[in-house]
């Protein structure tokens, strides 16, 4: 063994955190079922540190209706403005009136120089899924 082969480090958890963003929804709850079997904690971890603001509008919508109403109208106008409009729809009609006009209202603006800020936004608002998830020991 050479000794560059020897300085090669390979990080498992980052390598499937990466896979797992990639998968579509039913091959990752697939893969993190089979976890979970051997490892709950684990699984728990790599399904939290792969959650992507996308793969929120695939969870149950009362948990997503309760991630929505923990969440800034603001910030989820800001999330909501780099997705389609189908997802945008879904994440309004979850929220009260006053709420999702006022996101609504953000999200109509030019935010076209502001993507940063949008994608700052949606990890917000997966920060706060996460958060919900671990307080009321719910699966994301």
């Amino acid at each position: 063994m050479t000794s560059s082969e020897k300085n090669i480090f390979i990080n498992g958890k980052k390598q499937i955190i990466e896979m797992l963003q990639f998968m579509s929804e039913s091959e990752k709850q697939k893969l993190l079922e089979n976890i979970r079997y051997k490892n709950p904690a684990m699984a728990r971890e790599l399904s939290e540190k792969s959650l992507s603001f996308n793969s929120l509008f695939s969870i149950d919508k009362d948990i997503f209706r309760r991630v929505l109403s923990h969440s800034n109208p603001t910030i989820i106008g800001l999330a909501l403005y780099l997705v389609d409009t189908k997802q945008q729809r879904k994440a309004l009609q979850l929220m009260n009136r006053d709420e999702a006009e006022k996101a609504f209202h953000i999200m109509n603006q030019n935010l076209s120089s502001k993507k940063a800020e949008c994608l700052k936004a949606q990890s917000k608002i997966v920060e706060i899924a996460v958060s919900i998830s671990r307080r009321s020991n719910i699966s994301l």
